[in-house]
């Protein structure tokens, strides 16, 4: 159907919501090495709630095939 092209491209992540969401990623992972329960990226606060948003952006890319996770981690 005519419509499967229009839904795939409304739910899946832009190029820039990957980026983004790949830099939440390392953002919360580097707080974790460091033991520090607080996540900022580029001046900002990350809270849980971003961080799972990122998760679910990635996820999502991976299923549409437009993201590889190549890190093999299986918090993006």
């Amino acid at each position: 159907p005519r419509q499967i092209g229009p839904v795939h491209e409304i739910y899946t992540p832009s190029e820039k919501e990957i980026n983004k969401s790949i830099r939440v990623i390392k953002a919360a992972e580097e707080a974790k090495k460091r033991g520090s329960g607080v996540v900022s990226l580029d001046g900002k606060m990350v809270d849980k709630p971003i961080i799972e948003r990122a998760q679910r952006a990635l996820m999502l890319a991976e299923a549409a095939g437009v993201y590889v996770n190549e890190g093999g981690d299986e918090n993006a």
